[in-house]
């Protein structure tokens, strides 16, 4: 569950609705457009040879490509595509799944799954000359740790007249990209870097059975994806059957309690939050908007 959070803070502004997941879809794109800025107008390759991975990138020094290269696509062929399939999965999985984990968690079971699909990718690439770019690995880490959250959840795409389960999803994404790894990139017959999804997903899974199983107040929270709200009808609202009674009386008192609490989910995720907490939310919501 995700909480729609309508209210407005005490000092008049409306929480801040970035996440995590924002500042990495928008980051990402606005790396994207720095290539192509800097190859198409100045025919310049800086960005790929500064922050791409390669084992020469690393035999120079350039550790930091290990992360740095998840913010890069490919500028050639069907660049679009590799840019926009992976920013797509990014939003319709990473956005319910931030709200669970909180944007601490988040940051780091991205950038975690991007080093580790990285890692793997140099394991069998280390002698090739061909760099590796693109969120893929990261995005496989996020797509993962929410199928493994949530594994019995029919999920339906667009216009796809046909609906899955995250396991069944995860069979077919795994599959393809260990096909992919043994047939074609093994043998130097694809650019395209299975072996960075697979260790993408190593990494998801990972962070759930260690990171995300221990943590008791996130357990019990289920992230669920939905289509944006802009694909979906509006659901026709229940009339109100009664008034909601709230143990702060004070008007400022419950306002300022309201922002503690959406402070704390955007820091630490809906699951964080206590009963009580709830209660208040769902009391506060007709409450102050009178």
């Amino acid at each position: 569950m995700i909480y729609d959070r309508p209210y407005m803070r005490a000092d008049g502004r409306r929480p801040s609705t970035w996440t995590a997941m924002h500042w990495i879809l928008y980051g990402t794109v606005a790396v994207f457009l720095l290539q192509l800025i800097a190859e198409a107008w100045f025919k310049s390759p800086v960005m790929s040879t500064l922050f791409a991975l390669s084992g020469e990138s690393i035999r120079s020094g350039y550790v930091w490509t290990l992360v740095t290269y998840g913010f890069l696509h490919g500028t050639e062929g069907f660049w679009l595509v590799h840019i926009g399939i992976n920013m797509l999965i990014l939003y319709l999985f990473g956005r319910h799944l931030v709200g669970v984990i909180g944007n601490k968690l988040f940051w780091w079971l991205y950038l975690v799954s991007t080093l580790v699909g990285g890692t793997v990718w140099l394991l069998f690439n280390f002698t090739r000359g061909v760099p590796v770019v693109g969120a893929s690995g990261a995005v496989f880490g996020v797509v993962i740790c929410f199928i493994c959250m949530n594994p019995s959840q029919r999920i339906g795409f667009f216009f796809i007249p046909v609906s899955f389960t995250p396991k069944t999803i995860a069979y077919i994404l795994l599959g393809y990209t260990a096909i992919g790894f043994l047939f074609f990139e093994l043998p130097g017959a694809t650019n395209v870097a299975h072996s960075a999804h697979l260790g993408g997903a190593l990494a998801g899974y990972l962070f759930f059975k260690l990171i995300y199983g221990s943590l008791p107040e996130l357990g019990s929270q289920k992230p669920r994806v939905e289509m944006p709200q802009w694909f979906r009808k509006k659901p026709k609202r229940a009339p109100q059957t009664g008034k909601f009674q709230v143990n702060i009386s004070n008007r400022r008192d419950l306002q300022a309690e309201v922002d503690r609490i959406l402070d704390k989910i955007n820091s630490d995720g809906f699951g964080s939050l206590t009963d009580e907490e709830k209660k208040i939310l769902d009391q506060a919501k007709d409450i102050l908007s009178r």
